[in-house]
């Protein structure tokens, strides 16, 4: 358990002075309060003893003893008040910095983690388990810290007063929490598979509040609840089980503080009455065994809690110890990417079976593990080709033929083996990252827009971008015409994922907001797919002038969008099978040449049918008269 949190103490050791601090504040605290008996019991002894005492100087014993027992109580209040500023407001701090960390991490992970693993899964986490940790540099360590100090002072005071009444009381011990690590040991289990759990349910509320229309179109309202009940139902159970155990452990603290206090009751109070043992002494240690109780049944508390907080931290180091993937080699060299220029040489992506896919705990994909399927797939096999600076160069291809991979693997998204691809002639992985992407304008197939208003959305990359700039954007996008549609304009929310806008306006926004940065590489996988033929042909006019000054990759599925690219690559089967201009492909009579033909035959019919449509809408209507249509 220890070496799992040895991790957490570089953030502990921040704050080393508060907890040190605070630490001197429960000692001080729990010394004055184990005095309190003293002054009680030791003015009932001296009063006992004395016998017929004078009434003023007994009045005069119980009025010092009053004044005692009240300044260790007006002590005591703000040095357990100043413990517990310093101690939990720590933790708070110690929260925050672990978020920080988290987030930090998450920010360089690669793209491939997010799609293995659930945003529920992440999300619960980085808020449910970041809280199980901050209990234990707050609330844990405070109890820890005060038992074990109330332990390391009483129990010698104990032994001093009457070794064989405190080692009797004690011996119940260690039976106690041996049984109680056990306990510990089932709570840390099934309050992971609680915390995993959790995890599912954040993973359903993202994806039906994702899916809302969906679920609505199909009428599966009833059907998407009892899914949801289920996985409440079983995060339900397993904490019932984890609160059963604590209770469990709870009470066995409670029992074994109440079978001391029976033992010593029972022995030493028959010593009291034989003379064997002072009243006053033995008040004392019954009243030390008596505050004993109240931490050891906080132990219970103290074991559950340490051990729900080590579960969460180690599912916090799934994602702070995940490997990065994505990397460059440290050369001591200065790269910049100026001309733009790709070369691509015998590049393989393999992508590996399921079972050899790091996953989060919780997102363990159980559909097709160990199957047949569940093996490497190469997506990517032997592709070799290059891209001169200023040339635009088209990747075409049948569904899953590699060409999204393809893009991701320029844009820097997956990791390959050095020697594989190169920019300016430097190897893409020795280029640093934030070097790299700064000079590469990626717009993948699905445009991600932010719960922002649209001006902020395309000045993502750019903050300081002027309004005209945003605008000049758009135009070239092909989206200012659109704007009319808008209530406000540039300043319209755009909602969630970009809810408010069609999902050819969310394509725009997203080419408008590479186009604002005009980045040296432009890598555009499918952008146009959800763009009628003439806003396409449009915005390809627009940036033929645009793509002139820099190394362009166009991907697409209607070959007339890619026409006038200067080298254009069939991929099938995550191989190059074609290569050439749109001439020379039509010449080679190939692939390319029978879905080109394929497709002008389905854009014909599809003019003719639009036609005929127009001139049907323009014949009148049965039974209607024809010179009052005219």
């Amino acid at each position: 358990m220890f070496d799992t949190l040895r991790p957490l103490w570089p953030l502990i050791l921040r704050y080393r002075w508060h907890y040190v601090i605070g630490s001197l504040c429960i000692i001080a605290s729990q010394a004055l309060k184990l005095q309190i008996p003293r002054f009680f019991w030791g003015t009932l002894g001296e009063l006992k003893q004395a016998g017929d005492l004078p009434a003023a100087e007994a009045r005069e014993l119980i009025l010092w003893a009053s004044i005692w027992i009240l300044a260790s109580a007006l002590l005591i209040a703000p040095i357990r008040t100043a413990s517990r500023i310093l101690i939990l407001g720590s933790s708070r701090r110690l929260s925050a910095d672990l978020l920080a960390d988290v987030f930090e991490r998450m920010l360089a992970l690669a793209p491939s983690f997010y799609t293995r693993n659930p945003t529920g899964q992440v999300m619960s986490r980085a808020i449910n388990d970041r809280e199980y940790v901050r209990s234990l540099g707050g609330a844990v360590f405070m109890y820890m810290a005060e038992t074990g100090v109330l332990y390391a002072i009483t129990v010698p005071l104990m032994l001093l007063i009457d070794w064989q009444l405190a080692l009797m009381a004690l011996a119940p011990y260690p039976i106690f929490l041996v049984l109680a690590r056990r306990i510990a040991l089932r709570i840390q289990t099934l309050s992971r598979a609680a915390q995993n759990a959790l995890g599912e349910i954040s993973e359903k509320v993202d994806e039906s509040l994702s899916g809302q229309m969906v679920i609505k179109t199909l009428n599966l309202e009833d059907a998407d609840l009892e899914r949801f009940r289920l996985r409440s139902e079983h995060y339900r159970a397993l904490n019932l089980s984890v609160t059963k155990w604590r209770a469990l452990l709870i009470s066995l603290m409670m029992g074994l503080a109440l079978l001391s206090t029976l033992l010593v009751l029972g022995v030493g109070g028959s010593r009291v009455v034989s003379g064997d043992l002072d009243f006053g002494e033995f008040g004392v240690l019954l009243t030390y065994l008596a505050w004993l109780a109240v931490p050891t049944r906080t132990l219970g508390f103290v074991i559950s809690s340490l051990r729900r907080g080590t579960s969460a931290f180690e599912r916090l180091r799934e994602i702070l110890d995940h490997d990065l993937e994505l990397f460059h080699t440290e050369t001591g060299t200065e790269h910049e990417v100026r001309g733009g220029s790709l070369r691509v040489q015998n590049l393989s992506v393999t992508f590996p079976a399921l079972v050899d896919e790091p996953r989060l705990a919780g997102s363990e994909v159980q559909d097709h593990v160990g199957s047949e399927r569940d093996v490497p797939r190469r997506v990517l096999d032997d592709v070799s080709f290059e891209v001169p600076a200023g040339t635009t160069t088209a990747i075409v291809g049948h569904t899953g033929s590699g060409k999204s991979v393809l893009a991701r693997v320029l844009a820097r998204q997956l990791e390959v083996d050095p020697g594989a691809v190169f920019i300016d002639d430097q190897d893409l992985t020795e280029v640093p990252l934030d070097v790299l992407r700064a000079q590469i304008g990626y717009v993948p197939q699905d445009a991600f827009l932010f719960s922002e208003p649209l001006h902020d959305n395309v000045a993502l990359g750019n903050p300081d971008a002027t309004e005209a700039e945003v605008l000049a954007a758009l135009e070239g996008a092909q989206f200012a015409e659109d704007l009319d549609q808008l209530p406000e304009g540039l300043r319209t929310l755009v909602g969630e994922r970009g809810v408010n806008l069609s999902g050819g306006q969310r394509q725009r926004t997203a080419l408008a907001r590479v186009l604002l940065l005009s980045p040296r590489l432009l890598i555009l996988d499918d952008t146009l797919s959800a763009v009628d033929t003439r806003t396409s042909e449009a915005i390809l006019e627009h940036l033929r002038p645009f793509a002139a000054e820099r190394t362009t990759i166009l991907i697409a599925h209607r070959l007339s969008s890619v026409a006038h690219a200067d080298q254009i690559l069939v991929l099938e089967e995550g191989r190059v099978v074609e290569r050439g201009n749109h001439e020379e492909l039509l010449a080679l009579d190939g692939r390319y040449a029978s879905t080109w033909r394929l497709q002008e035959r389905s854009a014909h019919d599809a003019e003719r049918a639009a036609r005929l449509e127009a001139e049907l809408a323009d014949l009148p209507a049965p039974g209607a008269d024809p010179e009052a249509t005219s």
